[in-house]
């Protein structure tokens, strides 16, 4: 007989439900960001020729309206309540939808030139990223905090999750160009295959991320609940809790900007996703352009992301010793070093030692971040007496957007004013400096910015005791739980 699944809030959950948690997000997140973020662009200026300032631009702006989804989704999951829990019934609807968005964006008609190309771009992304993948993402990270209340079990999870994006990033990365070239009519078109190899691509990777998302879907469960138990002997069921509250909007708004770990999570999530956003093709185009050999950009991905896996198995043991907080501050150290590294010289033995430092600072840092959200959300709840978990991971992920959004302009914008030809064989010596400039100088600076929020944030201290007052149904001192707040104002 099978054992029985442990569901109560603070269950500590079996491996299998934290890899199909993990790995499964990995590959069904990653294989969608590949198409609508870290390929994308060069999709669009290498296949088919758009500016690159004009192609970012329509990107980041819609990117912004992309973050502004991002809280209509949490407000949408809050308010869900079906046989899959709140977030597993958005993982399932959302897998046709996805698939035919992303075959919209790669199917875009060649005749398409100015404002009609622009408008194409504009629907096309919108409708991928900002309503299908948002709501997908945001039911993903609120069902971490929805699996279980144990803090060590959501660190698990998210480092797991981690984990997995980073094998799917390094099977993406490391096959690419071959794959695009294989794949491709007329691989001679461009030095990324033309577009019958993208769209080839596109549903290899579908396929996968379909896969993996329902791995997720019927390999979890929901175990948190909203409100209080009633008092009908019926504690722990549904039936046994009292009606989800409705939280106003702006007051929900307020308790996040308030929480000062919340802020600290949040300038540690735009200045990663800022750097991703404008190093992410960087990548592509400066080994292309500056190192003059593109197939260069696997070996780098491929060591980058070795040395990124490597480092997160380590981490499990680094976060386990010294908490969240002083893993993803000496992560972004590490990561600050290596930034450095390209200065010296664009020679491949020192990029490759620069990749290794950027694949191990990342994973240590990644490692214990995955999963600093919920414990910040958590506090936030023992803080103000109402949950708001599905706001609250939703308003993260808009800054998250954010952050990658204005990474996406700043790379469009300063490959186009330096001078970069989409479609050229050769970029002129301006040109290559912009990509310098965003290939060393961002990443340092950026990465600064990020281990100083994290040296700021201290929530480890007192977590096990936020953990332990919340379980016996208790808040900060002063503080009484919502709905016994409501009715008190109502007599």
């Amino acid at each position: 007989m099978s054992k029985k699944r442990d569901m109560s809030p603070d269950a500590k959950i079996g491996m299998g439900e934290h890899l199909a948690y993990g790995i499964g997000g990995g590959f069904a997140t990653n294989a969608v960001v590949f198409f609508t973020s870290t390929f994308l662009i060069l999709f669009y200026t290498e296949i088919m020729h758009v500016n690159p300032g004009v192609a970012a631009s329509v990107i980041g702006a819609s990117k912004l309206l992309d973050g502004l989804s991002d809280l209509v989704a949490g407000r949408i999951i809050d308010k869900t309540h079906s046989k899959f829990g709140k977030t597993r019934i958005w993982l399932l609807r959302m897998i046709p939808a996805t698939i035919v968005s992303l075959l919209l964006i790669y199917l875009m008609p060649s005749s398409l030139v100015g404002a009609a190309q622009i408008v194409y771009i504009f629907i096309t992304y919108n409708l991928a990223s900002t309503v299908c993948y948002t709501l997908t993402y945001v039911a993903f990270m609120t069902l971490n905090g929805l699996m279980t209340r144990d803090q060590k079990a959501r660190g698990l999870n998210g480092g797991i999750n981690m984990v997995g994006n980073v094998i799917a990033t390094l099977l993406g990365n490391a096959t690419i160009i071959t794959l695009l070239q294989a794949l491709s009519d007329n691989p001679s078109y461009s030095a990324y295959g033309d577009r019958s190899g993208w769209i080839k691509l596109l549903i290899i990777w579908m396929a996968i991320g379909a896969t993996a998302q329902l791995l997720i879907v019927f390999g979890t469960r929901e175990r948190v609940k909203e409100g209080r138990p009633e008092a009908s002997g019926e504690e722990g069921t549904d039936k046994g809790r009292a009606k989800n509250l409705e939280i106003p909007f702006w007051t929900t708004m307020k308790a996040l900007v308030t929480n000062k770990y919340w802020i600290y999570n949040i300038v540690i999530c735009i200045a990663i996703n800022f750097l991703m956003g404008a190093t992410g093709s960087t990548t592509s185009y400066y080994m292309t352009y500056v190192v003059k050999d593109a197939s260069f950009y696997q070996i780098y991905s491929t060591v980058n992301s070795l040395a990124m896996l490597g480092a997160m198995l380590v981490g499990f043991a680094v976060m386990a010793k010294f908490g969240k907080r002083n893993s993803v501050l000496a992560g972004l150290l590490i990561r600050v070093a290596g930034s450095f590294l390209p200065l010296l010289s664009s020679s491949k033995v020192v990029l490759i030692s620069a990749s290794l430092f950027g694949g191990i600072g990342y994973g240590i840092a990644g490692c214990a971040f995955a999963s600093m959200i919920q414990d910040v959300l958590t506090y936030g709840e023992w803080k103000n007496g109402f949950s708001m978990i599905g706001m609250g991971n939703a308003a993260n992920s808009f800054c998250n957007k954010v952050g990658n959004s204005l990474g996406t302009i700043v790379l469009g914008w300063v490959m186009s004013l330096s001078g970069y030809v989409s479609g050229a064989a050769v970029q002129t010596v301006a040109a290559q400096n912009g990509l310098r400039i965003m290939f060393i100088g961002f990443p340092v600076v950026f990465s600064a910015i990020a281990a100083t929020a994290a040296w700021l944030y201290d929530l480890d201290k007192i977590y096990p005791q936020i953990s332990a007052d919340l379980k016996e149904g208790r808040y900060a001192p002063g503080v009484v739980a919502y709905e016994k707040r409501d009715k008190s104002m109502t007599k």
